[in-house]
């Protein structure tokens, strides 16, 4: 599927999309809004997508009702809720944690790939761990099949099953694993996927806490806890293959609030997409 079909796609069903927007759904980092530019702005000359607003300019289907455009401040207010009232201790993250688990939906694929990694542990068949890249996939949605222009399924399970001692590593909470995972072929920034790839392992097989969940929810919502940390920080870790930081920053923000529950970085995860989901 080419640039301005894989546009179209997402902007079906009435959605209104940034560039930006576009860019990270299609290949999971904004850095990449450059590279669609002349495919969008063909799209818009031949009538097939419209525009409304600037800075940034949200698009739309021809057809569909134009979006409303809000100025910056009026965005900010109506866009995201009010976390002030959200205590994060070790009460509230266990309960909803506990809630995420008990969703009908949530809870199901998370025993789903409990029961996988259980049963096929190890990484070195990319048979294998093709099967638990495309599970892990779908039940994240991280849209690794946007990017099969850049790298493939075989080409990716090949990767991973070719790191060095990567059951080893993954066991003992290894960060640099998941900087091997998001360099894949060096086409490529999966750190998202590579961030997920360790944390399931690390849980649900060896039953440890040491790797920390980075995805759009919550690269977008740490900023609104936390007045330390800004989303063009996290986005130069990720651009840098810096997972070692970014780990290291939410270790840190879990003892200052005094987050000892067993557990806690899984449960800090469930916690802020439940929230800001």
């Amino acid at each position: 599927m080419g640039q301005k079909e894989k546009i179209l796609s997402l902007l079906r069903d009435g959605k209104s999309m940034t560039q930006g927007e576009l860019a990270e759904a299609m290949y999971g980092d904004t850095m990449h809004r450059y590279h669609i530019y002349t495919a969008l702005m063909g799209l818009v000359k031949s009538g097939a997508v419209g525009r409304a607003g600037s800075y940034p300019a949200r698009y739309f289907l021809s057809g569909a009702p134009a979006p409303t455009v809000l100025s910056k401040s009026e965005g900010k207010e109506k866009k995201y809720r009010d976390v002030s009232k959200d205590i994060i201790c070790n009460e509230t993250i266990d309960e909803v944690s506990r809630l995420v688990e008990e969703t009908g939906n949530y809870g199901p694929e998370n025993q789903l790939v409990c029961r996988c990694l259980q049963r096929f542990p190890e990484n070195r068949d990319p048979d294998i761990v093709a099967m638990k890249i495309g599970l892990i996939d779908i039940t994240n949605s991280t849209h690794l099949s946007q990017y099969k222009s850049r790298i493939s399924m075989d080409e990716l399970s090949r990767i991973i099953a070719a790191i060095p001692d990567i059951d080893a590593r993954i066991a003992q909470g290894d960060p640099q694993v998941v900087n091997d995972i998001a360099r894949s072929n060096e086409r490529i920034n999966l750190f998202s996927f590579a961030s997920k790839y360790c944390c399931y392992h690390n849980f649900y097989q060896y039953g440890r806490d040491d790797y920390s969940i980075l995805d759009t929810v919550v690269k977008k919502s740490l900023p609104r806890y936390f007045a330390d940390i800004t989303q063009n920080q996290i986005q130069k870790w990720q651009n840098g293959f810096a997972y070692e930081k970014y780990n290291d920053y939410i270790t840190r923000k879990l003892d200052e609030l005094g987050i000892t529950t067993p557990n806690r970085k899984r449960k800090f995860d469930h916690f802020i997409w439940y929230k800001n989901r």
